[in-house]
């Protein structure tokens, strides 16, 4: 049977590679994961597998070292490698990259596994579903339509990650109950990939109460698991289908659990909170993004009002639930007061875990379009220019942007500790420099560690091995 080989230059578990390697796994082929960063670090497994074919899970900025390790892969194994994940997804054009041979757009798994049945049986590679295909020509082929029933997929394959024993806390596993969201964010890839899919079936989809609450038994019983983090994008959409679930999740599960949520749900029901309390939530994030709510809902096309926002904080604090809030600063359009505003609110709230990037032009995003359109990025802006981490550096052309920049470095420490507020607003005028990043690399770990529930050591040991994602500009 074929051969995949997953490689990885970050210690984190990503559900769509367990995903894919569930799928083609039972179909009888092999799929292995390695991490590493240089080719030395994969030399062994390259050579006892042997491979059929070498895949990248990749986002925009990050994708850089996947295209420079496949052109590594290609000029010194001659394996054939496929990117997927986000970057390909939106900018397809890395197609063109040396030693990409395939991208995978789209959801995965089915192309995958049909990709694996025709290496096994020597077919042709070039009209399979979500895949482009280069060889001499470029065949780009169209999205196979999306999978109705997610219950129709196997559980993610979680001993793909098994290397990560001892390195990693994994007793926070991430568990998905949907896919899509039904939300027009302009800053999210979800909006784009809604109109990539569009005609092609239902985009929002919700698995089963049965299923959901199967897995998460087999994650118990299987693994050292102590808390489960439900990484939908908006997990509860459905009230109905959630006020079933918790009951039946804390009776038959009985682990605790994160979820990220959406303030106006929070806010529409104040029973919402509380259920999600009683079920075993321990902390719940979500987005505030800007606290200028022209702004947000304008620009950012949030749909979320300033009153949302606090009512959704007064429920959260009253049902004793902590909750983390999502912020961006140096947006398009933005002044200086808007983005103090962003503080004041997530101070006003009593926000626990404040987190809050820089604004990061994803390719294909109706944002990144928009701050082209309005000049606030150059007319031929790059993605290849893009940082690996959108804690660093803004590529926006606007007054202010380095004040801006400074400030997303000291924002936790604003919330955290609102005393020192009009210090900051003095800091930031400072150029920036390495000592702001040094305090941001220490408030976000333990903003992180707190909010996350993990293992103090493991997560110290992961932050020291992984610090460049978070703070390195290349």
């Amino acid at each position: 049977m074929a051969k995949l080989l997953f490689l990885q230059n970050i210690d984190y578990e990503f559900l769509g590679p367990m995903y894919i390697s569930a799928m083609v796994k039972k179909s009888d082929h092999e799929c292995r994961l390695t991490l590493g960063q240089t080719i030395t670090d994969f030399q062994s497994e390259l050579e006892s597998l042997k491979p059929d074919i070498i895949g990248f899970s990749t986002m925009s900025g990050s994708h850089r070292w996947a295209v420079e390790m496949a052109r590594t892969i290609k000029r010194d194994y001659g394996i054939p490698t496929i990117l997927g994940g986000a970057h390909p997804t939106f900018f397809p054009q890395v197609i063109e990259e040396t030693g990409v041979d395939m991208i995978l757009r789209g959801e995965g798994e089915e192309s995958v596994l049909e990709l694996l049945n025709r290496i096994d049986a020597r077919q042709s590679l070039t009209d399979i579903p979500n895949i482009w295909f280069k060889n001499g020509t470029v065949y780009k082929n169209d999205l196979r339509s999306l999978r109705f029933n997610l219950d129709d997929y196997p559980f993610p394959d979680r001993s793909l990650y098994d290397s990560l024993n001892g390195k990693l806390d994994r007793s926070v596993r991430n568990v998905i109950t949907s896919r899509g969201c039904p939300w027009h964010c302009s800053f999210c890839f979800e909006d784009t990939m809604r109109e990539i899919y569009e005609g092609k079936g239902k985009y929002v989809r919700i698995r089963t109460i049965d299923k959901v609450i199967e897995e998460c038994i087999e994650l118990k019983s299987s693994t050292e698991v102590r808390v489960i983090y439900f990484a939908d994008d908006v997990f509860g959409m459905s009230k109905k289908w959630l006020y079933e679930f918790l009951p039946r999740y804390k009776h038959e599960v009985g682990l605790p659990f994160i979820c990220l949520v959406r303030a106006d749900i929070v806010a529409s029901d104040r029973d919402y909170a509380f259920r999600l309390a009683e079920g075993g939530c321990q902390s719940v994030f979500f987005g505030v993004e800007s606290g200028n709510e022209e702004l947000r809902n304008r620009i950012l096309v949030k749909q979320l009002s300033d009153k949302h926002i606090k009512e959704a904080a007064k429920n959260l604090h009253e049902s004793g639930i902590p909750f983390r809030t999502y912020n961006i600063v140096a947006l398009p359009g933005e002044r200086l007061d808007d983005a103090f505003s962003t503080v004041e609110l997530n101070i006003a709230i009593k926000t626990d875990y404040p987190w809050c990037s820089v604004f990061f032009p994803f390719p294909g995003t109706a944002l990144t379009r928009h701050a082209i359109d309005q000049g606030f990025l150059d007319k031929d802006f790059d993605p290849e220019k893009l940082t690996k981490s959108f804690f660093t550096e803004s590529k926006l052309i606007t007054n202010d942007i380095h004040q801006l920049e400074n400030l997303q470095k000291f924002f936790q420490t604003a919330v955290l500790l609102p005393w020192t507020f009009s210090i900051i607003k003095k800091l930031i005028k400072l150029p920036p420099n390495i000592f702001f990043i040094i305090w941001f690399g220490l408030v976000y770990f333990y903003v992180y560690w707190k909010s996350e529930r993990r293992s103090f050591w493991k997560t110290l040991f992961f932050a020291f091995k992984n610090y460049r994602h978070v703070l390195s500009k290349q």
